[in-house]
């Protein structure tokens, strides 16, 4: 028995879109490509948030809480050890990297609107 033919006629039968097109069409409908660059440029904005906690809160931080002593820091209830330092740290992390994200919103916004007023104004 001789399968090839039966082959053929389903590969003829069957209609198998373009991949590009297909490809190009999913990019747009579902807007892909746009996600795609916002991960990405989120990415390099965590990267500069990261850089300012750590190279200009942190320090103002190590000064106001000197050594790192205080994230080893556990409270033990019975044979239960809770590791307060590292809860107290990542808090601290938090706080740290939350004022950074404001902090850089606000420049990009007085930017922003800096490039309006300039604007108007040659209106």
């Amino acid at each position: 028995m001789d399968n090839s033919k039966n082959v053929f006629i389903f590969k003829e039968k069957l209609k198998i879109p373009n991949l590009k097109e297909g490809f190009f069409k999913f990019l747009k409908t579902y807007g892909v490509l746009g996600a795609a660059i916002g991960i990405v440029m989120g990415q390099a904005v965590a990267k500069v948030i990261n850089v300012l906690v750590e190279a200009l809160i942190m320090p103002i931080l190590g000064v106001v809480l000197p050594g790192n002593e205080w994230q080893d820091a556990v409270l033990q209830l019975g044979k239960v050890k809770f590791k307060i330092g590292l809860i107290i740290a990542a808090t601290i992390d938090f706080l740290a990297i939350s004022l950074a994200v404001i902090l850089f919103v606000k420049f990009l916004l007085k930017i922003e609107n800096i490039k309006k007023q300039e604007g108007d104004g040659n209106a």
